[in-house]
């Protein structure tokens, strides 16, 4: 296999640069929407194309391309102008350029697999990686290659897309830049949760940090945005029968017939829902990241639960080394697969974040759950710190923990102006 030439299609490649030749205008702007430099397989093809690209699409034709190649010191490389005037021969139309798209881009697809294999069989042999991480780099590398349509990055597309979201805001006033928390003064100072960003939910033990995160996904759920909940706490059957009991009002501990009424009623709505529940006791963070990244392409979930970070394996020698690693691997999660995510830690005795600064830093958010006054049985204050809000703003928001339902609700059902 090793003496074969990788997947290519050169005649395709040079009908391409024809095209931009003949009639730049439109065909430039068609290819470069669909095609990377690298697709191009001929180091003359990539040449010419990247000279070709530093220009505007009105002034490209094969004298103004010769004249940059000279000037680049490249022309000669390419096979001077006898190459220019071959590609331009072999492409006597561009009708069917879409097709030459095409041809190319499956050859560099390939091209990419094979490279990815090739680097996960190295590994793999390797030894020197373990098997989980092996998994999630090679399931990553292969989502990574499935061919889409490129970004359009460039400065006037981001600005196009810029002034398309202030100008929705500004006609849809009060409307939220995220997703609904299903907690009113949460949403008005945080904007609602952003795609990419990793939101850090701290707090002491039983001040609800669980409660409010599964409070948040479930609520997300129900309105039919896809949510994944990790749990390495808690068993995905409590956190169902936590939720029915949220939603339902009812207590557990103390069922009575309505109560049970309810929560069946309750059951039939969740059980609908775009809600997923893995168990991730232990668990390593390449595995977390691999199973999202499954969630994501099937089911296309939009907001991650992680409950909690302290509780997931990570890499490096020392315990604050192996946090950060997960840290950083969760932000990079919440960027690659653009959802949001909710990372849930614990706090030391003195009120940092447990076992590394780095999470603090990673995060977008930091919420820190407070009681206010002395703990409660059953109804408790609690103010959430927003310590930290990229997108918002920071401040403190007051919210009632109604325990006995392991429920998060607003203070009060009209919010103070």
């Amino acid at each position: 296999m090793s003496d074969k030439l990788p997947p290519h299609a050169l005649e395709a490649e040079q009908a391409l640069i024809g095209c931009c030749l003949t009639a730049p205008v439109n065909c430039i702007p068609q290819i470069q929407a669909a095609l990377t430099p690298e697709a191009f397989y001929d180091l003359r093809n990539q040449i010419v194309w990247e000279a070709i690209l530093g220009f505007e699409a009105s002034t490209v034709d094969i004298i103004t391309v010769q004249q940059k190649l000279k000037d680049n010191g490249t022309l000669e490389q390419i096979g001077g102008i006898p190459y220019l005037n071959a590609c331009q021969d072999i492409c006597p139309s561009t009708a069917n350029i879409e097709q030459w798209i095409e041809e190319v881009g499956e050859k560099h697809t390939r091209r990419k697999l094979i490279a990815a294999h090739t680097d996960g069989i190295r590994a793999a042999y390797d030894g020197s990686v373990s098997t989980d991480n092996l998994l999630a780099d090679a399931e990553s590398n292969i989502l990574q290659i499935r061919p889409s349509q490129k970004a359009a990055n460039d400065i006037k597309s981001l600005v196009h897309q810029a002034i398309d979201q202030i100008e929705h805001r500004f006609n849809n006033p009060g409307t939220l830049g995220g997703l609904s928390t299903g907690l009113r003064d949460l949403d008005r100072i945080g904007d609602g949760l952003h795609a990419g960003e990793m939101i850090v939910v701290a707090g002491y033990p039983s001040t609800g940090k669980t409660a409010l995160a599964v409070n948040i996904a479930v609520s997300c759920a129900l309105n039919k945005i896809p949510a994944a909940i990790f749990s390495a706490e808690m068993r995905p059957v409590q956190l169902i029968v936590r939720s029915l009991c949220s939603n339902a009002r009812a207590n557990y501990h103390r069922l009575d017939e309505s109560g049970i009424k309810k929560m069946a009623t309750e059951a039939g709505k969740l059980s609908k829902s775009p809600l997923h529940i893995e168990s991730a006791q232990g668990m390593a963070i390449g595995k977390l990241c691999a199973i999202a990244r499954r969630l994501k392409q099937k089911h296309g979930i939009k907001i991650v639960v992680v409950d909690y970070i302290q509780l997931l394996t990570g890499t490096g020698d020392s315990r604050e080394q192996q946090v950060s690693s997960i840290s950083k691997g969760l932000k990079a999660m919440a960027l690659e697969l653009e959802v949001t995510v909710l990372a849930l830690s614990q706090l030391n005795d003195d009120g940092q974040l447990r076992e590394s600064r780095a999470i603090g830093q990673d995060a977008d958010s930091v919420w820190r759950l407070e009681n206010v006054g002395e703990a409660q049985s059953f109804v408790q204050p609690v103010k959430l710190n927003v310590q930290k809000c990229r997108d918002g703003e920071t401040g403190k928001v007051d919210l009632v923990f109604r325990k006995e339902f392991t429920r998060f609700e607003n203070v009060s059902p009209i919010s103070p102006a």
